[in-house]
């Protein structure tokens, strides 16, 4: 709004409010060129609220009015809950989301680790057949050989201390031939 016209309305409100103020019913007031005489002008009408607050129609109409904001009121409420209750909806998808990413995550490496343990396996096959099939027959053909050498003439040992050591070299060989014979069956039958 403009300066001047707030200055106006500012003057105009304090003048009218200063005449009602000092005004009397029988008394003349001269303000700007204007006179005031209450009694130039009719009374006021008697008023009607008696008759309103009785008219039915009205009633029904403050009745229908108050209703109206009670259902105003609580659809504001409900539609508070609605946004609390989308909110929390969206919420949870992004969580979903985020769980079964992470569940898809996982089941990629259990599967990536499922096969680095089949292809350990295969490795540790290898090495063990390596062991099995080559190094220990190879072995016990060496100590075979040494025990043939450990002997005299008459198939008596030379070295008794070699003769144990060798010996014992070869139960702790076909024990071990059989552990791993044993495991590979087990490994088998578990697969």
């Amino acid at each position: 709004m403009c300066p001047v016209v707030k200055y106006f309305r500012s003057e105009l409100t304090r003048n009218i409010l200063q005449v009602t103020n000092q005004s009397s019913s029988d008394s003349r007031l001269l303000n700007k060129n204007i006179i005031f005489n209450s009694t130039n002008f009719p009374p006021p009408p008697p008023p009607k609220s008696s008759t309103l607050s009785i008219n039915p129609m009205m009633v029904k109409l403050d009745e229908l009015i108050n209703k109206l904001s009670e259902v105003k009121d609580r659809f504001v409420n409900l539609e508070a809950k609605h946004d609390k209750f989308e909110q929390f909806i969206s919420d949870k998808n992004h969580y979903d989301e985020t769980i079964i990413k992470n569940m898809n995550d996982m089941s990629n490496k259990y599967m990536m680790l499922k096969k680095d343990v089949v292809q350990q396996n295969l490795f540790i096959e290898r090495h063990e057949n390596l062991f099995c099939k080559l190094l220990i027959p190879m072995t016990e053909d060496i100590f075979t050989f040494i025990s043939t050498k450990n002997q005299d003439k008459k198939g008596n040992p030379l070295d008794v201390d070699l003769k144990c050591r060798i010996n014992r070299y070869f139960v702790q060989m076909k024990k071990t031939t059989e552990i791993n014979h044993f495991q590979a069956n087990d490994f088998v039958t578990f697969c």
